[in-house]
């Protein structure tokens, strides 16, 4: 299993503003609402400590909508078959930023400050989705350095792809390692984590060149999208 915490996080603060919107702007023409958001991006700026850690698996076949790895784990559903199609390996990774980016959020919603705790949980989105793209670009660089294809990426919960997968890629990583842990109703500790998988291999996957964003269940909804 490889682990790495050196990963870029730097929000730009007008990009955030035009990921909301002209009703957001509209909402920072008041002075202390403008103010709580450079408070927002300098404390989360703070907080954030990234890290990865993923590995890859052999895969067996297809069967029934399912990957079948070597050692006999089975995952799948929704759009996973359809994806990963072709792969002979699998590379599964838990990306987070840590803990101290739940508790300053914690932090703004004991004190009441809705405004504030909503400003820092779009930014720990954020940070943790700078995370999985940096992770896929580094993966996807790699793998054809060598001469393979890479799926697109896919992540339990986003899609149709149901979230009680998780598990299964849990027990696949240490993801401890990083810091992070599943609950047994699929909740991750820190809560701004994620896990994802991508397929790779020398023949033609079902979907190359995608981003996680096109089978996203909330892609028409989600204000995001339009930066990938």
């Amino acid at each position: 299993m490889q682990i790495k915490h050196n990963w870029t996080i730097t929000f730009d603060e007008e990009q955030f503003i035009t990921f909301h919107g002209d009703s957001f702007v509209k909402l920072l023409r008041n002075p202390t609402r403008r103010e709580a958001l450079r408070q927002a991006v300098a404390e989360m700026s703070g907080a954030v400590r990234p890290a990865a850690c993923w590995d890859t698996f052999p895969i067996k076949k297809v069967m029934h909508e399912k990957l079948v790895l070597a050692n006999g784990t089975r995952l799948g559903g929704g759009p996973v078959a359809a994806v990963i199609g072709g792969a002979e390996a699998l590379m599964v990774a838990i990306c987070t930023v840590g803990p101290a980016a739940d508790e300053i959020i914690a932090a703004a919603q004991k004190q009441k400050d809705l405004f504030k705790s909503m400003l820092l949980n779009d930014l720990a989105a954020w940070a943790v989705d700078m995370v999985r793209q940096q992770l896929c670009l580094q993966f996807e660089t790699e793998t054809r350095q060598q001469g393979l294809r890479v799926s697109a990426p896919l992540s339990p919960g986003e899609s149709v792809w149901p979230i009680t997968e998780q598990a299964i890629l849990f027990s696949l990583l240490y993801a401890g390692q990083i810091g992070v842990s599943l609950s047994p109703s699929m909740v991750m500790k820190p809560l701004k984590s994620l896990s994802m998988i991508m397929g790779f291999g020398t023949q033609p996957m079902g979907v190359e060149g995608a981003s996680n964003c096109d089978f996203c269940s909330i892609k028409e909804h989600c204000a995001y999208r339009r930066f990938r």
